[in-house]
C-alpha cells in the first residue's frame, strides 16, 4: 500500500512540474515584419532606439561569444498617452531572426503590471545565440485602460510577428 501510494505521488508531482515549464516554440518560424529589424551582423554599438505607435524602447546591446546582452527601458509613445492612462499587462519581447526573418528564438524581456503610462520600466537579460541568428526585433502585448467615472474603458495592443496558419 505504501509503495502504491509513494508512485501516485511521484505521478501526481511529475505532472505538476510537467504542467509548469515553459515552452519558447510558439513563435518559432514566424515571420517578422520588416520594419523595426535590427540587424545583429554586426551587433549596433551605442544607445538604440526602436518606436512604434504605442511602444519605445531605447536599448543597448552587447555580445560577448554566443551571448547577447541587452539593457534598456520601456516607455510608453504619446499615442495611448491620449487616451489612456494605466497600461494594465504589457509584455516587451526580442525575437531573434534568421536570414528570412523567421523567429529562431524570443524571450520576454520586460513586462508591466498596472503601471501609468508615463512610468519607464528597465529591463537586463543576456540571452544565449542560437545559430542562424542574424537579425533581431521587439514585440508586445498588452493591454490600456481609462478609468472612466461612467465605466472603464480599454484596448487591447499587440505588435507580434505572424505565425504561418495551416
Amino acid at each position: 500500500m505504501k509503495n502504491k501510494i509513494l508512485i501516485l505521488l511521484i505521478l501526481c508531482g511529475g505532472l505538476i512540474l510537467s504542467g509548469c515549464q515553459t515552452t519558447t516554440t510558439y513563435y518559432q518560424g514566424a515571420k517578422a515584419d520588416a520594419v523595426g529589424v535590427v540587424s545583429l551582423v554586426p551587433v549596433p554599438v551605442g544607445q538604440q532606439k526602436w518606436q512604434d505607435l504605442y511602444v519605445t524602447v531605447d536599448y543597448n546591446l552587447n555580445r560577448s561569444g554566443d551571448n547577447l546582452d541587452i539593457d534598456g527601458v520601456l516607455s510608453f509613445s504619446d499615442s495611448p498617452q491620449i487616451t489612456y492612462s494605466v497600461v494594465r499587462d504589457l509584455k516587451l519581447k526580442l525575437f531573434l531572426l534568421d536570414q528570412d526573418m523567421r523567429v529562431v528564438d524570443y524571450f520576454d524581456v520586460a513586462r508591466t503590471l498596472s503601471h501609468r503610462l508615463d512610468d519607464e520600466t528597465t529591463f537586463s537579460q543576456t540571452m544565449k545565440m542560437r545559430p542562424g541568428v542574424v537579425a533581431m526585433t521587439f514585440g508586445y502585448e498588452g493591454a490600456f485602460t481609462e478609468n472612466d467615472p461612467e465605466g472603464p474603458s480599454g484596448q487591447t495592443v499587440w505588435r507580434l510577428p505572424k505565425r504561418a496558419t495551416n
